[in-house]
């Protein structure tokens, strides 16, 4: 909602168009920002005192460089059209010092038009020393300290109450996010929703003592954070149904970045990101019992694959092991590109790769296979070793015609590659 103020002056040539002396002894910051690009335009003292900067290099800002809650360009063009909405949007954040500390500050942004342009006009207002408010008579300041969110469930009406730390850590004002169970449920991610519930649930039915998830939450900008979620029943019905469930939120999202690279690392070869052997095994005895298990009447059937570089000790011998290197890096990148994405691909060992393809016929697999070899024949190979030409071989295997038994499917793709390599290398064979 815009207001067309024509009492509104802003800074020309130079000079404050605002008699400077009034504007300064505003007891708040006042900042004067471009709608699209968020750049601050103008200043008050205040605003440039709270942030120990001069108000030249207030000038030199943005919202997305003071405010540390906002990020991002996306993000900020989504709060601008929300402040277009509002006579006065109201948001409470943290800015950015030039000692690196932050001031949390509550934020009133105002949408005006002057002379036929668009200006934000925004107050914002010191709440250091403000205390956290109380909900229903209970004193929350500990738990607002101690947590990224706080949320009070009432069972009955499914109404929510949000934090206005929450909000802050999703992207959202206080005064947004509508206050019920929907709002919720909408922004956690689709693939755990089962789990959230499911928890959820057997805290409400007395099977667990407490409520307790690890999921993700989606932000304003459509990011999914991973939030750990705590709660537990506060507050009964007098038939011993749960009426009130309190509970708070901390990101962890940083942990669990950490903890799926390491889970990556202990799973993928460094080299070519490819399953690494013990991962790969896995995997493919996982993929060949289901594939064994599959209804009576249903076409059963797996084609293995095993690919063999060739030479590549001549390779490491006369370019040295950094260019080989180099070479497993691009034979994982190759044969990832030419499978489907049920396939399970991992490094065998050295230059030795399996590749387990379920339900796929002898005739298609074979195609695939001859696709792999051709990507080598036509990939251009990096300056130390151009002019080289680094080929594979290929072995097939199919179950069930050559093997009921996963070692003996195997045993038959690498006597097949062997056969591939006798016959000249930088071809595909199998015994079938």
């Amino acid at each position: 909602m815009y207001s067309d103020r024509s009492d509104i002056t802003v800074q020309s040539e130079g000079k404050p168009a605002i008699e400077r002396g009034l504007f300064d002894a505003i007891p708040d910051a006042i900042y004067l920002i471009d709608p699209v690009t968020s750049n601050i335009l103008d200043c008050n003292l205040h605003a440039y005192e709270d942030l120990y900067l001069t108000r030249e290099q207030v000038l030199n800002h943005s919202v997305l460089s003071l405010q540390m809650d906002v990020r991002g360009l996306p993000a900020w063009t989504e709060i601008a059209d929300v402040i277009r909405q509002n006579r006065v949007y109201r948001f409470q954040g943290h800015h950015r010092r030039a000692d690196g500390s932050s001031l949390p500050v509550e934020v009133n942004t105002e949408a005006v038009v002057y002379q036929g342009r668009e200006w934000f006009i925004s107050v914002a207002r010191d709440i250091s020393k403000r205390h956290s408010g109380s909900l229903n008579g209970q004193d929350w300041s500990v738990l607002y300290d101690l947590a990224d969110g706080v949320w009070d469930w009432h069972v009955s009406d499914d109404s929510l109450y949000f934090s206005p730390n929450l909000k802050r850590f999703l992207g959202y004002g206080p005064d947004e996010m509508e206050p019920v169970l929907s709002t919720w449920k909408d922004n956690v991610h689709p693939d755990d929703l089962p789990i959230v519930f499911g928890a959820l649930e057997e805290h409400l039915t007395g099977r667990r003592s407490q409520f307790v998830a690890t999921y993700r939450l989606r932000n304003r900008n459509g990011f999914y954070l991973w939030v750990e979620d705590h709660g537990v029943v506060t507050d009964f019905l007098p038939s011993g149904e749960p009426a009130r469930v309190v509970g708070f939120i901390n990101d962890v999202t940083d942990y669990k970045t950490i903890e799926v690279t390491l889970q990556k690392e202990a799973e993928r070869d460094s080299l070519t990101g490819l399953f690494n052997r013990r991962r790969g095994m896995e995997l493919l005895i996982e993929t060949f019992n289901k594939t064994v298990k599959r209804q009576p009447n249903a076409k059963v059937e797996l084609s293995l694959l095993v690919i063999d570089l060739d030479f590549f000790k001549r390779i490491n011998d006369r370019y040295g092991h950094l260019e080989g290197d180099e070479v497993l890096r691009i034979t994982g990148s190759l044969i990832l590109k030419s499978l489907p994405d049920d396939a399970v691909a991992f490094r065998w060992g050295g230059e030795e790769f399996l590749v387990a393809l379920p339900g796929t016929a002898l005739a298609e697999a074979r195609e695939r296979a001859e696709n792999i070899r051709q990507a080598f024949v036509n990939q251009e190979w990096q300056p130390g070793i151009e002019g080289e030409c680094v080929t594979v071989s290929i072995g097939i295997a199919h179950y069930p015609e050559e093997a009921t038994h996963l070692l003996e499917l195997i045993a038959a793709a690498d006597k097949a590659v062997y056969l591939a390599k006798r016959l000249g290398r930088n071809r595909v064979e199998s015994h079938i």
